[in-house]
């Protein structure tokens, strides 16, 4: 059902899980704080909003941005443009042998890059951001979809009495590269390619150390309960012995990856995409490897002081860390 406001503001939903398109809002110039107000409203609403062909530049980007809260300079500094460090550059380029490293893997048979599983973004830090606003400058000519998960109807989902087990848990999480390994509710036929098949490029080493989240939080506009899991980089529960956290986490991933209950984006040049971190889970499917493909992102600061270091030592200090080298 469409959605029409005073001003023009038109909603128009992208699925019947989650997510709206916003139409009538004029990107080139200062929005009203009405308009502000009916976007932002929108978001709390449907978790994700898209911006259809409306990001024709790094100026409209940043007016968006800033319509959801202050930005931050992303965790994976070594991404960030030395001319402005809130966007971050996302790209992949097969002739570029220069370009960061990162594994390509096959998945379901498929060799892709770019492929992500399911997460929100930088679980392996104390702080929750707020959320993103990734804007597709050069979509790719195969594939590239980006998907999405409602993690608050996840929760609706569960049944009483494994809401009632996970109420009060918290889970440990700590950065890991490797998508083969230890990652919860990634797809079971997943491989790695070797280096040399995977472009090459300069090896970034990150440091980390490992946090603490809750496995449920609550939306603090709505009071709506939120499954709160990452899949990607989550460890164990806190707490609980390595065979029943395994098989807890592994059930719970498996029922918040549900792509039944998914969006996934088939993405148009320059149009933008706004998410909740704090109630969205995303991925992204990558691009065959022949394709190139390049997206800018911005990071919405927040916190819902939830989350802290496992070592207290490094929590009482708040330092976080970001990229080494």
């Amino acid at each position: 059902m469409w959605r029409i406001w005073a001003m023009a503001i038109e909603e128009i939903p992208l699925s019947p899980n989650l997510g709206l398109e916003v139409r009538g809002v004029d990107l080139t110039r200062p929005l009203t704080l009405a308009e502000e107000a009916a976007i932002l409203d929108a978001w709390i609403r449907a978790g994700v909003l898209l911006f259809r062909g409306a990001g024709a530049s790094d100026e409209i980007h940043m007016r968006l941005s800033r319509v959801f809260g202050q930005m931050e300079p992303a965790a994976t500094a070594d991404m960030n443009n030395p001319d402005n460090p809130y966007l971050m550059t996302l790209a992949y380029d097969p002739e570029d042998t220069k370009a960061r490293f990162n594994r390509h893997y096959v998945v379901d048979g498929v060799p892709r890059a770019g492929w992500l599983g399911w997460h929100w973004d930088q679980s392996f830090m104390p702080t929750i951001v707020r959320g993103a606003v990734l804007r597709m400058t050069r979509p790719a000519a195969e594939m590239g979809e980006t998907g999405f998960i409602d993690a608050i109807a996840a929760y609706d989902r569960l049944s009483p009495e494994l809401k009632r087990r996970i109420e009060g848990l918290e889970v440990v999480y700590e950065f890991n590269p490797d998508f083969t390994s230890g990652q919860f509710g990634f797809p079971k036929d997943i491989s790695a390619l070797p280096r040399a098949a995977s472009g090459g490029g300069t090896a970034v080493r990150y440091d980390f150390p490992p946090c603490v989240h809750p496995l449920v939080i609550t939306q603090q506009e709505t009071g709506r309960k939120v499954l709160k899991l990452s899949p990607m980089h989550s460890r164990y529960v806190l707490g609980m012995d390595k065979a029943e956290s395994d098989a807890l986490l592994e059930e719970l991933a498996n029922h918040l990856c549900d792509e039944r209950y998914a969006y996934f984006h088939p993405w148009g040049q320059d149009d933008m995409v706004v998410w909740d971190n704090w109630r969205v889970i995303h991925s992204a499917r990558g691009v065959p490897l022949h394709c190139r493909r390049q997206a800018m992102r911005t990071t919405i600061m927040g916190d819902y002081k939830v989350g802290r270091y496992l070592d207290p030592a490094l929590d009482r200090d708040r330092k976080v860390n970001r990229l080494v080298d």
